[in-house]
């Protein structure tokens, strides 16, 4: 769901940029999935895991889902993920020189051209993320509330989330400030960890 999170956090490496978003369609060991992706895929898609991991349990996204009121606590990491996609992109310019438009048009280029490899899953959402734009359309406050309805319609129990931007706009500040401690961290895990995959 924070798919421009894993997009900015990989390498300037296709193969690992596609793993990155492939990671959120796969399971499974990764000795078994290299045996239908390439090696740089594997890469990205073991990146992403680390970077989940890393994000679930990091002091400041903890302290962002104390914020939310009980009755939205169980889908703060769901809330939390598409709102950090809102947060880089509203402040992507503190953490990349990169022309954000740019990088995501090049990326959608690259899922059109590599399609066939995808999951089929994945294959079957291509043109609704490059039509309705999901990477970048998480900019504007507005439009997450969109989001947040569709997710809780494909929940199958019920569930608050087609109101969490109410909760989004109450604790904006809070979790904005959150968002900024936690964010540079996190580059640097990222950076970390490609160093150590680069070496395997």
């Amino acid at each position: 769901m924070n798919y421009l999170a894993h997009l900015f956090l990989a390498p300037n490496d296709p193969q690992q940029q596609l793993g990155g978003l492939i990671a959120d369609f796969t399971r499974g060991r990764l000795e078994t999935l290299a045996e239908h992706y390439s090696e740089g895929v594997i890469q990205g898609i073991a990146l992403h895991r680390q970077i989940d991991r890393f994000t679930d349990e990091h002091r400041w996204v903890i302290q962002s889902k104390v914020r939310f009121s009980k009755e939205y606590r169980r889908y703060s990491g769901i809330i939390l993920d598409i709102l950090y996609d809102h947060f880089l992109s509203c402040y992507w310019t503190v953490y990349s020189e990169l022309d954000r438009a740019g990088l995501i048009q090049e990326f959608y280029r690259l899922l059109i051209q590599e399609q066939v490899c995808l999951p089929p899953r994945l294959k079957t959402l291509i043109p609704r993320i490059v039509d309705e734009d999901w990477l970048g359309s998480y900019h504007d406050l507005d439009l997450l509330g969109q989001v947040y309805q569709r997710m809780s319609a494909r929940l199958q129990r019920t569930n608050p989330l087609g109101d969490a931007i109410v909760e989004v706009r109450r604790l904006y500040p809070q979790l904005s400030d959150d968002f900024k401690r936690f964010f540079p961290e996190l580059v640097t895990f990222s950076q970390q960890q490609q160093r150590v995959l680069s070496q395997t």
